[in-house]
């Protein structure tokens, strides 16, 4: 059973037996979130708007080294693990919007993910947080697939302003290094110099802001573009230059908000 949040000009549809992820996002009338249909892409993983934690993007050989221990994460994706442990699994709702899960083994740590959907006048805001009571690593973001197309009218056109790209070797994974961004089509990870923004025209257009660092854009599908949020890079774990300054970051948040275009 899904739950339906609504308001003058959003209905958001939630369903907590799929990772509590957004399953339909409308604004104005206009379905925004979609399904990809690519033969290559798991369905666990193919629509809607879904949660990624305690990791975010791939873990190379789903492996995580912590204190001088090695633990085998779910190798989901090929031989990596991909996208955390949440996204396929019941969530429990425990207030209006608000959904919680524990999450423990393969993790090293034990802890609750929370997930919150507040809707706004002109969009939706979406809160993630993890909390293990501990300062081991974890990676945390937001994954939604976007239409290219409405019901009508001309393609999606995606504004981004990259400043930097995380580095990708042949075997499509991290190197570690960061490097100026190359054109696209990309599956690839960016710091961004301002909050990218998505344009149906003659339609809608969504402006994505978020507390995290990080985007990963994933545009190489024809039907669909992913533009998500995170707070370390695919693979952050083995690679010290990717990692946080300080502290590895617990919660983002995702705000959505729309104007006519």
């Amino acid at each position: 059973m899904t739950d339906v949040l609504h308001n003058d000009r959003v209905r958001a549809v939630i369903d907590p037996a799929r990772g509590a992820r957004l399953t339909s996002l409308t604004i104005d009338g206009h379905e925004i979130l979609a399904a990809s249909r690519h033969p290559r892409i798991d369905p666990a993983i193919a629509d809607g708007c879904f949660p990624m934690v305690p990791w975010s993007g791939r873990v190379r050989d789903g492996r995580l080294d912590l204190d001088g221990q090695t633990y085998q994460l779910p190798q989901t994706d090929g031989a990596h693990a991909l996208h955390g442990l949440g996204h396929v699994t019941v969530w429990e709702q425990v207030g209006d919007g608000v959904y919680e899960l524990a999450i423990d083994e393969p993790w090293p740590t034990e802890g609750v993910a929370t997930l919150t959907y507040e809707l706004l006048d002109d969009g939706l805001r979406i809160e993630l947080s993890w909390d293990d009571d501990a300062e081991a690593p974890c990676s945390i973001g937001l994954h939604p697939w976007f239409r290219r197309r409405l019901d009508s009218g001309p393609e999606l056109v995606t504004s981004l302003e990259p400043t930097v790209m995380v580095e990708r070797g042949a075997d499509g994974l991290p190197t570690g290094r960061l490097v100026e961004p190359t054109p696209g089509p990309w599956d690839d990870c960016f710091q961004l110099a301002a909050a990218p923004v998505l344009t149906w025209p003659g339609a809608l257009e969504v402006t994505l802001s978020s507390s995290a660092p990080w985007w990963v854009v994933y545009d190489e599908p024809t039907d669909t573009v992913c533009v998500e949020p995170q707070t370390a890079p695919p693979d952050a774990f083995d690679h010290p230059t990717l990692q946080p300054a300080g502290p590895w970051p617990h919660g983002v948040w995702l705000e959505l908000r729309a104007r006519m275009a």
